[in-house]
C-alpha cells in the first residue's frame, strides 16, 4: 500500500498594526528619498547645463574683447599716424599735441 504523507499547513500569524505601520513608513521614506535624489539628479543636469551656456557666452564676449582690443590698437596707430602723439577729446572734437 502507498504511503500517505502527512501535509503541514503553513501557520498564517497576524503582523501587529503597529509592525504594518512602520514597514508602510519605512517604504514611504524610501520611495520620498529616491524620488528627491532623482529631483537633485535632474536640478545638477540643468545647473551644467546652465553653466556650459555661461561659459560659451564667456568666451564669445572674450573672442569679441580681443577682436575690440586690436580695433583699438589700430585706431590709436591711425590716429597717431594722422595727428602725431596727444590727446583727443571726442566730445569736443578736439585733439591736443604733446608739448
Amino acid at each position: 500500500m502507498a504511503e500517505v504523507n502527512k501535509i503541514n499547513e503553513k501557520q498564517v500569524v497576524s503582523v501587529e498594526s503597529t509592525d504594518i505601520d512602520k514597514v508602510k513608513k519605512f517604504r514611504n521614506d524610501f520611495a520620498e528619498l529616491t524620488a528627491r535624489m532623482g529631483e537633485i539628479e535632474v536640478e545638477l543636469l540643468n545647473a551644467e547645463m546652465i553653466t556650459g551656456n555661461i561659459k560659451e557666452a564667456k568666451l564669445e564676449l572674450a573672442s569679441k574683447y580681443k577682436t575690440l582690443r586690436g580695433e583699438e590698437v589700430t585706431l590709436t596707430n591711425d590716429f597717431k599716424e594722422k595727428y602725431g602723439n596727444g590727446e583727443f577729446n571726442i566730445e569736443e572734437a578736439t585733439f591736443t599735441p604733446e608739448a
